[in-house]
């Protein structure tokens, strides 16, 4: 596994070859920063780009993954598994599964094996709309990596699954308070 640089969450010590931006972030690394902002607009640019071909459906993003999480589904979903799929909060899920309730694309029943639980699973209307709205998804995020060769492709899922694995095993409180005071530049 790669290594995961400093237990703080900092860059390797390279002082003496630090950048503008490394020198006024002291402990800091430019390309991680310059990574993070373009995965954030990789994903701004996708999201946007999705929402444009999925506008005349009339869903929201979290309504779309919430219909396709269904659809994919072996069975019926009870609505804490749908929240952890979108990695939202169950009562995030509460009110948009209300709404994709009365737009009919779902229907919530109780569960036969335990009837403080409700099940939801998609409706015939509902699996109609995924069966439209994602074979053009799907068109769309191939096409956005078209220009990168397979092994890129590969390379870039190892490296993303790193850096989730990374982050999920970060203390973000710990690394913040122990984060150094920014350097302010020297007025000329």
């Amino acid at each position: 596994m790669a290594k995961k640089g400093s237990s703080s969450g900092g860059p390797s010590r390279r002082s003496a070859r630090a950048t503008p931006f490394e020198r006024e972030f002291p402990g800091s690394s430019e390309s991680a920063n310059a990574n993070s902002i373009a995965l954030l607009r990789t994903y701004d640019a996708l999201i946007s780009a999705t929402n444009k071909v999925t506008a005349p459906f009339g869903l929201s993003a979290a309504g779309r993954q919430a219909l396709a999480i269904l659809e994919g589904a072996p069975g019926p979903l009870t609505p804490t598994v749908i929240a952890q799929r979108l990695f939202v909060t169950t009562a995030s899920t509460t009110s948009l599964l209300d709404t994709l309730e009365r737009r009919e694309l779902i229907v919530r029943t109780p569960d036969p094996d335990d009837r403080r639980k409700t099940l939801v699973s998609l409706t015939d209307e509902g699996r109609r709309l995924v069966d439209e709205f994602l074979p053009q998804v799907v068109a769309l995020q191939t096409a956005a990596f078209a220009d990168l060769r397979e092994e890129d492709r590969t390379q870039m899922l190892r490296s993303l699954a790193i850096i989730q694995e990374t982050v999920a095993q970060l203390d973000a409180p710990a690394i913040a308070a122990a984060a150094l005071p920014r350097s302010k530049p020297k007025s000329k």
